[in-house]
Formats: structure tokens, sequence, C-alpha cells
């Protein structure tokens, strides 16, 4: 029945844009008259989860016609984990490399290092923890000099306060594994270059043009999820002019 479902809704609304709520819900019951309130939002939640749908925003659909954001996890990567998912075991972290911004920009970026968030009250704790990783240099979130003369490719981990409710994905170090670690989920990741100007001080001007542009084409995007952290960081109006002035068409009726 579910699949049957999944193909009816496809063929309904592919070629519509987006769709909200209420749309979608009294299609379902149509195909259902005697649905619950309950079975409902079961439904539709089901229909995004297997991504049949997706969510552009609270209340807002569109058919998926993108594959969600799962970056490439390095053994390198993979291996720095270890530390902090190990040994702060419930400690709320988030671990990425810059590297994965080489997929939207415009130019390779010549330097790319590894960026650890963890909670604030344990910024510290991690440092020291992650200071004796040979041959990695370890830093306290750097000042723009610090990075632009210091952090190399490769062999740099920048350590920084963690803000809470980040939008963050839970993936396995390899394809089937069970160890898994905490990673960005691509709103996150493009919000904190937006806002943070200091440590990817590369990554601004064009090249951030082109990184959103790129993002907002491949993959979909949940506005909501972006926009409730870029409010967190205090761009919340910043980000949904940048947004509309440089990228109109593609968040046409998305951003409020």
């Amino acid at each position: 029945m579910s699949k049957i479902i999944d193909r009816q809704v496809a063929k309904h609304f592919k070629g519509k844009g987006n769709f909200d709520r209420a749309t979608l819900s009294a299609f379902l019951t149509d195909l259902n008259p005697e649905i619950t309130e309950s079975a409902l939002a079961w439904r539709i939640h089901n229909l995004v989860k297997r991504k049949v749908i997706d969510q552009v925003k609270l209340g807002v659909y569109t058919i998926s016609n993108k594959a969600a954001y799962r970056p490439f996890v390095s053994d390198k990567l993979a291996q720095l984990s270890k530390i902090v998912a190990k040994e702060f075991d419930r400690l709320d972290y988030c671990l990425w490399s810059t590297e994965w911004l080489n997929d939207f920009t415009r130019h390779q970026l010549g330097t790319f290092f590894y960026i650890l968030e963890v909670e604030k009250g344990f910024v510290e704790e991690v440092f020291n923890a992650y200071l004796e990783t040979k041959p990695y240099r370890v830093y306290l979130d750097p000042t723009e000099d610090i990075m632009e003369r210091y952090v190399e490719s490769e062999i740099s981990i920048v350590i920084k306060p963690l803000i809470s409710r980040s939008p963050r994905q839970k993936i396995a170090i390899k394809e089937k594994s069970k160890d898994k670690i905490y990673v960005p989920t691509l709103e996150k990741m493009l919000i904190d270059v937006y806002s943070d100007a200091v440590t990817f001080y590369a990554i601004q001007g064009s090249e951030m043009d082109a990184l959103f542009e790129n993002a907002l084409k491949r993959y979909p995007i949940n506005f909501t999820k972006l926009i409730s952290y870029a409010r967190r960081r205090n761009k919340e109006e910043q980000i949904k002019n940048y947004l509309e002035n440089n990228f109109g068409a593609l968040v046409k009726d998305i951003i409020e």
C-alpha cells in the first residue's frame, strides 16, 4: 500500500513545485477518506523519511528529485573522531573537514583543515586531549591572523564551541559500519561559512556565492532548519536578504 501511495503522490505533485501541508493532506484524504489525523501525520512523516517528498520548510514540501547530502568520511577524519566519540562519549560534538567545501566552490581550496565543535564547557578539556594527536596541530578558536599564518592543510584541527541546537547528522564511518560520528548538515555548513569570516576567510565573496548556488541547486535544503540555525548565530535577517538578493529564483516563495 505504501508504494502505491508513493507513486500516486509523486505522479500528482510532479512538476508542481512546492506545495503546502493542507494541499498534501487533502490529496491523501481523497485517497483514503477514512484516514485519521494521527495516521495522516504519520503518512506525511513517512513520505519525508523515505524521500518521496522533501520538506522545504515547516509545512511546505516538494517532490524529491535530489539526493540528500552525505559527505565522505576519510580514514583521517574517522581516526580523529575516536578521541571525542570514545573518550568523551556523552559529549555533544560536531566534526568535519573543510575539504568537503571543494564540492561546491568555484576553485579548489588550497588549504583545508578539520573543525571540531564541542559543548562550550568542555572546549579546553577536549583541546588538551587533542594536543597529543601527532602529527596534527591543534588550535583553540584561532584568530584570522593565526588561521592565515599557521593553519596548514590536512594537519590542522580547529576546535570551537558548539552552538546549541546546531543541525547535525549522524553518519557511518564506513558503509554498513556500526561506528558513527556526528557531522554537520549542509544547512549548518552554509550558515557557518556565511557567519564566520574568520574561520572561513578563504571562502568569501564570489566563492561563497558559488558555494550557496551549487548547494541550493544540487541538494534538498530544509530552510526551516537553515533559518533557525542562522537565528542562533544572530544572522537571520542577513541570510534572508543574502538569499533573496542573490538567489531569488531558487528561494522563491520559501524565504519569508
